[in-house]
């Protein structure tokens, strides 16, 4: 009785490409890794876009290469010379045809070991799903043509991908930038070590997501206490063991906190607290790991974490095949989670109490300087000076405005009073009016950052109102706005009670 055959090829090959890889530079990410396992000093990634729009990803490395009878074994689904090996990024053998064929449907594999012999093989999604491919086709002698298709390399190998349909952008400009920033995060490390990156010809900057270290990323951090260093046995096999090393970082508060929240974004600042995780040289993930019952706060955006380990530490790590997620062991859990736990309360209870010592030397809230600094895209504020009346004109031609929101003030029935005085337009604010009372001052005691930012923009809004009614002209206008300032703040007493 025939049977039926392990894998329907036609249906796995189609459900594969929908396996685990999270975006483009992940699956990217698996052949740098076999570029660097394979001894390249330095990987070109080229993404080009034909006039029909169709889009193809070349990785070119200067790596050992692959004579012919490694070639096939590298394009099957689990097939690997180092399959199961802990001594490097790669185990499974299935990073090339999965992150390959996740982003494209053709994938061609050229390597040698010696330029003038180059051998070549592939997979092809649609003749596998029309029946024409039903395994790894025998490598064949690649002869090339033109100039640009010679190596430039004694030995090494490239992974060109076609029919590429499953990229995350469309435009060739936004793919290389995502690129830039993934990669040059993942790999860090190598690129600290000299390995080389380059995509599109530009060579990839590190960044590190501790601020620690140089690289296209904002530097200040300082270390949090020595490194704590783990001692394991993999699988608890006797006689061998195998190290985690846990270092923290804490953010120069003082130095950024006066960054928009537009740059803490772009940076990195802002909700970029967590742990990055390390294995084998390489980031695999990041996320709030391994912090026991401690939550994430918005004070935590002010330190972090990276944890190494080597790959014997898998199994402990849940780390998967596609080496982009962890899911720890509860027993790595009740070894790590106690310390990391302890000190991340301690940094958020540092950062909370240095964010508010910043806070009370500050000689302006933030508000009044965004104000200030964007004052000139509005039109000329004029004003009528006093007894001599001069008039005095603020804006793009005119003298600078200032901003100065008053606390001191509270004979008046509306909630705040604006005004200007000298070169600065004053908000008075009324601190005996409800809204002040259950609102506004408790903002300014939290301490929080949501609510720090709550306050700047409530500050930012009567500011505005504030300009809005300085710069009425006639005499009829300013009255009418003193009326509807304060019936507004009666308004609003009434709705607090």
């Amino acid at each position: 009785m025939a049977g039926y055959p392990l894998v329907a090829i036609r249906s796995f090959i189609e459900a594969t490409r929908d396996s685990g890889y999270k975006s483009t530079s992940s699956a990217i990410a698996e052949l740098v890794d076999n570029a660097f396992e394979a001894e390249a000093t330095a990987v070109d990634v080229v993404i080009v876009e034909d006039e029909e729009g169709t889009k193809s990803i070349s990785v070119t490395d200067d790596g050992t290469g692959m004579p012919a009878s490694t070639m096939q074994l590298a394009l099957q689904f689990g097939g690997s010379t180092r399959f199961n090996s802990r001594r490097g990024a790669g185990r499974y053998g299935m990073g090339l045809p999965n992150g390959s064929l996740s982003q494209a449907r053709r994938v061609d594999v050229y390597s040698w070991t010696n330029p003038h012999n180059i051998w070549s093989s592939y997979l092809d999604v649609d003749e596998i799903a029309a029946g024409r491919q039903l395994g790894v086709p025998e490598p064949v002698r690649f002869k090339p043509t033109r100039a640009e298709e010679y190596p430039s390399s004694p030995s090494g190998t490239s992974v060109v991908l076609t029919k590429c349909d499953r990229l995350d952008y469309r435009r060739v400009r936004t793919q290389v930038k995502r690129l830039h920033a993934d990669l040059g995060r993942i790999f860090r490390h190598q690129l600290y070590n000299g390995k080389a990156l380059r995509i599109n010809q530009e060579p990839v900057r590190a960044i590190d997501p501790l601020f620690f270290r140089e690289g296209n990323n904002l530097v200040g951090a300082e270390p949090y206490g020595p490194p704590l260093t783990y001692d394991l046995s993999p699988g608890g096999a006797a006689g061998i063991r195998s190290q985690i090393v846990v270092r923290f970082v804490v953010l120069p508060i003082e130095k950024w906190h006066t960054l928009s929240n537009e740059e803490k974004n772009r940076y990195g600042i802002s909700k970029g607290a967590g742990v990055s995780l390390i294995r084998a040289g390489r980031e695999i993930d990041f996320g709030w790991y391994l912090m026991g019952s401690k939550r994430k706060e918005n004070y935590d955006d002010w330190w972090r974490c990276e944890i190494a380990f080597d790959p014997d530490l898998d199994e402990a790590f849940g780390v998967t095949h596609t080496k982009q997620k962890v899911n720890p062991t509860e027993e790595l859990n009740g070894i790590l989670a106690p310390d990391l736990e302890r000190i991340a309360r301690e940094l958020n209870g540092i950062v909370r109490k240095r964010y508010l010592a910043v806070r009370e030397e500050d000689k302006q809230f933030r508000s009044e300087v965004v104000a200030e600094k964007r004052d000139h895209l509005m039109q000329p504020l004029k004003v009528q000076g006093g007894a001599a009346s001069l008039s005095k004109k603020f804006g793009s031609n005119g003298t600078r405005l200032g901003y100065v929101i008053d606390e001191t003030t509270a004979n008046a029935l509306s909630f705040y009073v604006p005004s200007v005085v000298r070169d600065n337009l004053k908000v008075a604010l009324n601190r005996d009016h409800n809204f002040y009372q259950k609102v506004y001052q408790p903002l300014l005691g939290e301490g929080q950052v949501e609510a720090a930012l709550a306050l700047e923009h409530l500050q930012l809004l009567l500011l505005a109102a504030a300009r809005a009614e300085c710069a009425l002209r006639s005499k009829v206008d300013k009255e009418v706005a003193v009326r509807l300032r304060e019936g507004w703040s009666n308004v609003l007493t009434a709705f607090l009670d």
